[in-house]
C-alpha cells in the first residue's frame, strides 16, 4: 500500500468502511423511503469504485521568526502556525483524497438526490481516509498526539488558502502520484481532498477552534475564543 522515496510516503488503496445506518441516520434518510433505497445502492457503487489516497513527507524546520515558519527553504506565513511549530522539529505536510475514481462516477447531473447522496458518501470516504493517514504517520513516527492545519481551514486570516501553492510545492509530485491537481483558482480537484501539515502536539487542536463560522456543516470542536484572540 505505501511506497517511500527520499521522505515521501504514498499510499493507496487506503481502507475505509461505509456504516450505511449510521449514515442514514445522520442524513437524516427517513426508513423504509425510496431514499433509502437508492443510498445503499450508491453506498455499494462507492465501495467498489472508491480508491482513497494520500501523500505526506517528513521534513524539517529550519526556523521559525515573527509570524511565521520556514521550512525546507520554503516559507509560510501564518501566526497560529508559528506559534505551533516553535518547539517543533519535525513535520509531515500531506495531501489526502477520496480519489479521482469516485469523483469521476458516472452520475445523472440532473439527478440532484444522487449528487447530495454521493458527496455524503465521498466526505465520509475522505473523512476515514484521514483518520488511516493520522494513524499511519503516529504509528510509523512514535507520535502520541498528532494534529494538522490547513491553508484557508478557519477563518482566512489563521492561515491564508493562497499558501497552499507552497504547501503542493513543498510535498513534491501530488498528481503524478495521488491524483489531486492545484487548480489557478487554489481549488484542489477532486474536491474531496484535504491538504495540510501534521505536526506532534501536547495539546489538541482543530482549525475549528478559531473559526467564527457556528453554522458549519463540518465543525469538529467548540470555538475557542481565548486561543483566537491571542492570534491578534
Amino acid at each position: 500500500m505505501a511506497e517511500c522515496e527520499k521522505n515521501i510516503s504514498v499510499l493507496k488503496g487506503i481502507p475505509f468502511d461505509i456504516d450505511v445506518a449510521s449514515l442514514v441516520e445522520r442524513l437524516r434518510i427517513r426508513a423504509g423511503s425510496e431514499e433509502e433505497t437508492t443510498f445503499k445502492e450508491l453506498a455499494e457503487s462507492a465501495r467498489k469504485t472508491a480508491n482513497p489516497k494520500a501523500i505526506y513527507r517528513t521534513c524539517f524546520v529550519d526556523c521559525v521568526n515573527g509570524d511565521g515558519v520556514t521550512i525546507e527553504g520554503i516559507r509560510f506565513e501564518s501566526r497560529l502556525l508559528s506559534k505551533k511549530l516553535h518547539s517543533v522539529g519535525r513535520v509531515f505536510p500531506f495531501v489526502i483524497t477520496s480519489g479521482r475514481e469516485a469523483d469521476e462516477f458516472p452520475l445523472d447531473r440532473s439527478d440532484f438526490l444522487k449528487i447530495f447522496l454521493w458527496d455524503s458518501l465521498l466526505e465520509h470516504i475522505l473523512h476515514e481516509a484521514a483518520g488511516f493517514l493520522r494513524n499511519e504517520i503516529s504509528r510509523n513516527n512514535q507520535i502520541e498526539k498528532l494534529v494538522w492545519m490547513s491553508p484557508g481551514s478557519g477563518d482566512a486570516e489563521i492561515w491564508a488558502l493562497q499558501q497552499q501553492r507552497e504547501l503542493f510545492s513543498l510535498i513534491g509530485n501530488v498528481k503524478e502520484e495521488i491524483g489531486v491537481e492545484l487548480k489557478e483558482s487554489l481549488l484542489m480537484i477532486p474536491t474531496k481532498s484535504i491538504s495540510g501539515i501534521a505536526f506532534q502536539s501536547e495539546k489538541d487542536y482543530r482549525s475549528c477552534m478559531v473559526c467564527r463560522r457556528a453554522d458549519c456543516h463540518y465543525r469538529s470542536a467548540p470555538y475557542d475564543e481565548k486561543l483566537r484572540n491571542s492570534l491578534e
